[in-house]
C-alpha cells in the first residue's frame, strides 16, 4: 500500500491545527478545529487499512462522534451564545504566524531526524509510522504554544483540544491494540474536559464579562 494517503492526512492534522491556532475569529477556528479532527479520523482510517488492525475502526468512529461531532457542537454554543470575539493575543497575526512556524518545522525536523531516542521501536522508525510520530508530537508542541500565547479562554479549550489530538494520535501509532474500555475512557474524557472548560468559560463570562485569562485574578473579589 502507497504512504502517501497516510501522510497526507496527517500533514491535514498539522496544518489545520495551526490554523484553528492562528485565525483570530472563533467561529472559523471551530471550523478549523473539526476540519483538523477530521483529518484525524481519516488518518486513523488509513492506517486501520494499512495494518489490517480491525481495532482502530472504533478509533475512527470515536473521534468522529467526540471530536467532530460533540466538541465542535459545545465550542459553537458558547461562541453563538454569547457573540463571541477572541480576546487580542498579545502577539499579533504575522509574528505569531512567523514563530509558529519556526517552531513547528524545526521540532518536526528534530524529532523525525532523532525519532528512535522518543520511541526506540523498528516499527515507528519506518514509514508512514516516523513521520506520523512526528506529526503527533508537533501538535503536542502547537497545542502548548496556544496555551503560552493566548489569552481566549475558548482558544485555549481549543489548544487543549489540540493536545489531546496529538496524544491520540501517538497513541493509535504506538498502542493501536487497545482495548474498547481505555479507547472509551481516553475519548470521553476530552469530551467531559471540554464540556466542563466551555461551562465554566460561560460563567466566568457571565460574572466579569471577559473570558481575558490573564484578567481572571477578578474572581477573588
Amino acid at each position: 500500500m502507497h504512504f502517501s494517503p497516510i501522510l497526507t492526512f496527517a500533514l491535514g492534522v498539522l496544518i489545520m491545527g495551526v490554523f484553528a491556532a492562528e485565525v483570530r475569529n472563533l467561529v472559523v477556528s471551530t471550523w478549523a478545529y473539526l476540519v483538523h479532527s477530521l483529518f484525524l479520523a481519516c488518518t486513523i482510517g488509513a492506517f486501520a487499512v494499512l495494518t489490517g488492525h480491525g481495532q482502530l475502526y472504533y478509533w475512527v468512529l470515536a473521534t468522529v462522534i467526540t471530536k467532530v461531532v460533540f466538541i465542535p457542537l459545545m465550542l459553537r454554543w458558547y461562541v453563538v451564545r454569547h457573540h463571541a470575539t477572541e480576546v487580542r493575543p498579545a502577539l499579533g497575526f504575522r509574528l505569531s504566524l512567523t514563530i509558529l512556524s519556526l517552531v513547528l518545522i524545526g521540532f518536526f525536523k528534530l524529532v523525525h531526524t532523532y525519532l528512535d531516542f522518543v520511541a526506540p521501536t523498528e516499527a515507528a522508525t519506518l514509514e508512514p509510522y516516523r513521520s506520523s510520530l512526528a506529526v503527533a508530537l508537533t501538535v503536542f508542541v502547537l497545542a502548548l504554544y496556544i496555551l503560552v500565547t493566548r489569552r481566549d479562554a475558548i482558544k485555549n479549550v481549543i489548544g487543549v483540544c489540540l493536545l489531546e489530538n496529538g496524544a491520540h494520535l501517538s497513541l493509535v501509532i504506538l498502542a493501536p491494540m487497545l482495548p474498547e474500555t481505555v479507547l472509551l475512557g481516553i475519548t470521553s474524557s476530552i469530551v467531559l474536559s471540554a464540556g466542563m472548560l466551555i461551562y465554566i468559560t460561560a460563567r466566568v463570562y457571565d460574572v466579569i464579562g471577559t473570558v481575558d485569562t490573564s484578567k481572571l485574578s477578578r474572581l477573588r473579589g
